[in-house]
């Protein structure tokens, strides 16, 4: 995995290469590079498998249902959100029967042959996750 950071702009660009795991390496800079809260503002790529959830009910809290795909699989897009140092990602893919995958990123997501990823940092935020209400689920807020 490459690093490269233009300080001034607050942005961070991730090269990664074939067999990282995305997921975990996304938590890994965070971590390293002490990006607290910041915007996935994009990411492209290859994997030869994923790891997904999707909602699958209008309950609250939604049922889910977690989707493991076989490669390869094409990145067309993701984003989302770095609070507390946690990456909240989701994604598009596309498979060789041509057909779309969507969902939450899951860890064990492989890369085939690369994956390139920017990090706007938000040093003034200070943005974590928390349990709001009595669904359990975590919900963004500031610190």
């Amino acid at each position: 995995m490459e690093l490269y950071e233009d300080k001034q702009a607050g942005i961070v660009i991730v090269a990664m290469r074939r067999g990282e795991l995305l997921l975990e390496s996304l938590s890994e800079i965070a971590r390293k590079l002490d990006i607290h809260s910041g915007v996935v503002t994009s990411g492209i790529g290859s994997l030869t498998k994923a790891q997904i959830h999707t909602v699958m009910s209008n309950t609250y809290p939604p049922r889910d249902e977690f989707i493991n795909l076989e490669g390869p699989l094409e990145v067309v897009q993701f984003g989302g959100i770095i609070a507390n140092y946690q990456p909240h990602i989701h994604i598009s893919l596309w498979d060789q029967q041509k057909r779309f995958h969507g969902g939450h990123l899951e860890p064990g997501c492989e890369i085939l042959t690369l994956s390139e990823i920017s990090i706007h940092r938000l040093p003034e935020l200070r943005l974590t996750r928390r349990v709001l209400d009595q669904s359990g689920v975590m919900l963004l807020t500031g610190e």
